[in-house]
């Protein structure tokens, strides 16, 4: 299975970038290449240039030196790499007149003990923990839109207000009641965009200055009794949590982070390859 998703990566990537850039020993393509070999089999970074390690497209390939490759790793033409690789994965988005958004976060645990100062406590599942957050905004399919890594204590309400932006029609954004604020909701409504979430407190009273008329819309769509479309809508929510149970099974592994993946930019690096992964699967289950 790890050797038919590599042969997946390893063909769109030729695709993308059939020409090897000028001034530099080892080609971009190389480098992100195997660092998505060393993601897939959840190894650090430096077991991927080991040749013995390697699949089949690389036995004749000159490798970098474990030092060269942190170094190139690090810099933002790879970053550059990665992220075209996947917005290309995310694929154009699909032509309708309204669209449907789904919020949701998954909590990272790291140990207590860790000494990575930037895993802070916060709140996960039904307590507190130490470690990292994944932010996603999905579409009805699966296809996941954006996402972003901070530490546990960063508000998913906050970072919502950056999610938004890669909307690109007026339609419905639905998330559970953590994304139930007032700022939240102005913020939806600027970009023509419907918040529904439920109440933190049901038939609890809101504050006068909270009181915006969106935020009364989703409270009338999700608590009147003849209103069928506003449940409906919020039960499409079982989206991106399937979105986080695939990326956390077997297949892909984003169930926790390993001992190597700390601090923030080893954690969004790391998580970035795993959506990679995830985009490959969820497209070729679309097109079959």
């Amino acid at each position: 299975m790890d050797d038919e998703l590599f042969a997946a990566l390893y063909q769109i990537a030729w695709q993308l970038w059939p020409r090897r850039e000028k001034g530099v020993q080892f080609a971009g393509r190389t480098i992100a290449l195997l660092f998505l070999w060393s993601v897939i089999r959840g190894k650090p970074r430096g077991w991927v240039c080991d040749r013995r390690h390697l699949p089949r497209q690389f036995q004749n390939t000159h490798l970098p030196s474990p030092s060269q490759f942190r170094r190139r790793l690090k810099t933002g033409e790879t970053k550059t790499l990665l992220d075209e690789l996947e917005n290309h994965l995310r694929g154009l988005p699909p032509d309708h007149l309204l669209g449907c958004w789904l919020l949701d976060a998954k909590p990272l645990i790291v140990s207590p003990y860790s000494k990575d100062r930037s895993a802070k406590w916060g709140w996960a599942y039904n307590g507190k923990a130490r470690g990292y957050k994944v932010f996603a905004l999905c579409d009805l399919e699966g296809r996941l839109l954006a996402c972003q890594t901070h530490p546990m204590n960063v508000a998913e309400p906050l970072v919502a207000r950056t999610l938004l932006e890669q909307t690109d029609r007026p339609g419905y954004v639905v998330g559970d009641s953590i994304y139930d604020s007032g700022p939240l909701y102005e913020l939806a409504a600027e970009r023509n965009l419907q918040l529904v979430a439920p109440r933190k407190e049901p038939g609890g009273n809101i504050a006068k200055r909270s009181r915006h008329p969106t935020r009364r819309h989703a409270i009338d769509m999700l608590e009147t009794f003849a209103n069928t479309f506003g449940p409906t809508l919020y039960a499409c929510r079982t989206t991106i949590e399937r979105v986080f149970s695939r990326l956390a099974s077997s297949r892909i592994g984003l169930d926790h982070l390993p001992p190597f993946v700390r601090t923030p930019e080893r954690v969004r690096l790391w998580v970035q390859g795993k959506i990679i992964l995830y985009s490959v699967l969820h497209n070729k289950e679309l097109r079959q």
